[in-house]
């Protein structure tokens, strides 16, 4: 089985806001991308939805940043152009969870869209790695770790 993980690391630009970066690799395929996050709201939606338990694919923690839309009232919308987009769902009833990465440059980088780098990459793992990830992920955005790790597990 070939080695797959997720690494994130977190660039504060103020004690607000911040830049994750997600290096992903699985096999052959690999891929590296950004995005802008607020610290807390990181904490307080995506850590703590990797937290519950059991996951549901209904309403599984995500966690997506790029270039927005406004919906009519102006307020964000949807992604539009995901440049960072992190789900994890379950996979099976034995406790097998799935981990989609996908990621994309900026669009504003290479006006034409076609020529736009994207990568998906998606791993096994399961509960307890990703309880550590989440807890890893928790003390990365308090600046006590340097990186969060989620691997795939022997499922």
């Amino acid at each position: 089985m070939s080695e797959a993980e997720l690494r994130l690391t977190y660039k504060p630009d103020d004690e607000w806001l911040g830049e994750l970066d997600a290096v992903v690799r699985s096999g052959a395929f690999s891929g590296k991308s950004s995005a802008w996050f607020g610290r807390v709201h990181l904490k307080e939606t995506f850590v703590a939805a990797l937290r519950a338990f059991p996951l549901t694919s209904t309403s599984p923690p995500m966690l997506e940043g790029g270039f927005w839309s406004k919906d009519s009232q102006g307020s964000l919308d949807q992604c539009h152009q995901c440049h960072l987009r992190i789900v994890v769902t379950p996979y099976n009833s034995r406790g097998t969870l799935l981990v989609r990465i996908d990621l994309a440059t900026q669009s504003s980088e290479t006006p034409d869209i076609d020529q736009q780098h994207s990568a998906t990459v998606r791993f096994l793992t399961d509960y307890a790695a990703v309880a550590e990830f989440a807890d890893t992920l928790d003390r990365v955005l308090d600046g006590a770790n340097e990186q969060a790790i989620l691997k795939r597990t022997r499922t």
